[in-house]
C-alpha cells in the first residue's frame, strides 16, 4: 500500500491507496479542473465547491453506468438474437 499526500484546497492530506501515485495525481488534477470549472473564479466558499464538485461527479458516473446498462442490454439482445438464428441454422448443438 503508498502512503500519498495529495493538497487539495491548499491543504495536504495524506491517504493510503494500492494506486500509484501517478494514478492519484491525475485524480486530483481531474478533480481540481471539475472545481475550477464550477468556481473559475475562486469566489465560493471551499464547502460550497466542494459539494458542487461531488454533485457533478457523482452526475457523471451515473450517466455513464447508465450508459453501460444500455450498451450491456444492446450487446445481451444482440448476442441472443445471434446464438438463436444459430441454433436454427444447426451450427450450434
Amino acid at each position: 500500500m503508498n502512503s500519498i499526500v495529495v493538497e487539495l484546497f491548499g491543504r495536504k492530506i495524506p491517504i493510503k491507496t494500492l494506486d500509484s501515485q501517478e494514478h492519484i495525481g491525475e485524480l486530483v488534477q481531474y478533480i481540481e479542473s471539475k472545481m475550477e470549472e464550477i468556481d473559475p473564479d475562486g469566489r465560493l466558499p471551499e464547502m460550497t465547491v466542494a459539494i458542487l464538485t461531488m454533485l457533478n461527479l457523482g452526475d457523471d458516473l451515473f450517466k455513464e453506468q447508465q450508459r453501460l446498462r444500455e450498451m450491456r442490454d444492446k450487446v445481451r439482445t444482440k448476442s441472443t438474437f445471434l446464438l438463436e438464428k444459430l441454433q436454427e441454422t444447426r451450427y450450434l448443438c
